[in-house]
C-alpha cells in the first residue's frame, strides 16, 4: 500500500506561523487602559471630594460640647423629613422616632435633649413604646 501524501488543509495550528502586525510594538495588553481607568477614578473621588468639602464648610458647626440646637424647620435634616412632617400631625410613632434618632445619634447628630423632648412629646400623644423608653431611661413623662 502507498503512504498517503500530507493534506496541505488539515495542518494543525501549531505548525503555522503567528502574524505579527506591522507597526510600532505594543506595550503590554491592556496596559493602557488600565491607565486611563486608575486615573480617571482618581479624578472622580477627587471631585466628589470637592464637592463634599464645599458642603460642609459652608454648615455653621455647633460649640463645642453642647449640641446644636433644633429650633427652624430649615434645621430639620432630610433624613428625619418624613418623620417630622409625621409628627407635626399628631403621630405618635414618629414622635417616638424622632427621639430614638436624637437620643441615639441615627443619621443625626446625638442629641440627647432633642431625643427626650420626643419621647415625651410621643408618650403624650398616647405612644406605650414611649413610656417605656422613658422609663428604661430613669426619667418620667414631665419635664424636671
Amino acid at each position: 500500500m502507498p503512504a498517503e501524501a500530507p493534506d496541505p488543509v488539515n495542518r494543525s495550528l501549531a505548525t503555522q506561523p503567528i502574524p505579527v502586525p506591522a507597526g510600532r510594538p505594543r506595550s503590554a495588553p491592556g496596559s493602557r487602559r488600565a491607565l486611563r481607568y486608575w486615573l480617571g477614578g482618581v479624578v472622580a473621588v477627587l471631585i466628589l471630594a470637592g464637592a463634599a468639602a464645599s458642603y460642609w464648610r459652608d454648615r455653621p458647626a455647633p460649640p463645642p460640647g453642647e449640641p446644636a440646637p433644633v429650633t427652624a424647620e430649615k434645621d430639620i435634616p432630610p433624613t428625619l423629613r418624613p418623620y417630622y412632617d409625621r409628627a407635626l400631625t399628631g403621630d405618635a410613632s414618629a414622635m417616638r422616632m424622632l427621639g430614638t434618632m436624637y437620643y441615639n445619634g441615627l443619621n443625626v447628630p446625638q442629641n440627647t435633649k432633642e431625643g427626650i423632648r420626643w419621647y415625651r412629646k410621643a408618650a403624650a400623644a398616647g405612644s406605650v413604646a414611649a413610656r417605656k423608653d422613658l422609663e428604661q431611661l430613669g426619667l418620667t413623662l414631665a419635664e424636671p
